[in-house]
């Protein structure tokens, strides 16, 4: 049986994540990380699971096997380079981490021997849509390159996880390194750059096409999640897969889904 601890497990993904262990036979949510407003809510949501807040995540990792981290950029930022040290795995979730604490992060794996794997995005999907982008981009040498991320009215990022993880994927193969946050004003000329476009209305999960357009055509690649059980079941198969490495490294859904 998996020990799993969930942080943000009172946001809408960490109450998927949280039911679907709870559902899951080879899993045991053990603890729930909720914010000091959330300490009730939690307690009704997991009744018998403990519930405890940021300063307590320590003790709460006691018997845990693996902790995931569905909170907020700065919340993760401070609290997951020092995960390792409870000799508890790691599954991150949250976006927009800093890439300070990425780097505290794999010293602390490689200290200890723990593994940790983290992703912008769980969902099948998305993983092979960051992998089309990839091979598209460097299939279609000198084309143009625009990507249109669309979310919900409340999502606090911009441009999202998803789709930034779409551009370094595209410049790792392309070697381009500007990137355009949307445009305004009049156009000036310009060199190789990938065009990033953001959206935020109504309440769309999550849509993000890339388009790709020269030689007298246009390519354009585009997933839409309608729903965000998709990227819990991900997250969820994260976890089994991570639960029993000991290797002091950082994993991505690359090597879950075998891409």
């Amino acid at each position: 049986m998996i020990n799993v601890v969930v942080g943000g497990a009172t946001g809408k993904l960490g109450r998927m994540v949280c039911q679907l262990i709870l559902e899951d036979s080879r899993m045991d949510l053990t603890g729930a990380i909720v914010s000091s407003q959330g300490g009730n809510v939690g307690k009704e949501l997991y009744p018998g699971v403990v519930a405890c807040g940021p300063d307590a995540v320590r003790s709460c990792l006691a018997d845990a096997d693996v902790y995931v981290d569905l909170t907020t950029p700065d919340a993760a930022s401070r609290l997951i380079p020092s995960i390792p040290d409870t000799n508890t795995n790691l599954v991150v979730g949250t976006t927009a981490v800093d890439e300070e604490a990425v780097r505290s992060l794999k010293e602390a794996l490689k200290k200890t021997n723990n593994s940790a794997l983290m992703s912008a995005n769980f969902s099948l999907g998305v993983n092979l849509f960051w992998r089309l982008c990839e091979m598209m981009a460097s299939s279609l040498p000198g084309y143009d390159i625009e990507l249109i991320d669309i979310h919900h009215n409340q999502k606090k990022d911009s441009p999202s996880g998803t789709a930034m993880e779409a551009v370094r994927a595209m410049q790792a193969v392309t070697g381009i390194e500007a990137v355009r946050h949307g445009r305004e004003g009049k156009a000036e000329k310009r060199g190789r750059e990938i065009g990033v476009h953001s959206l935020r209305a109504g309440d769309v999960v999550g849509d993000h096409t890339v388009i790709f357009a020269g030689n007298m055509e246009r390519l354009e690649v585009t997933h839409r999640a309608v729903s965000r059980e998709a990227f819990a079941r991900g997250c969820v198969e994260a976890i089994n897969w991570i639960a029993d490495k000991r290797d002091g490294e950082l994993h991505s859904m690359r090597e879950v889904l075998n891409l």
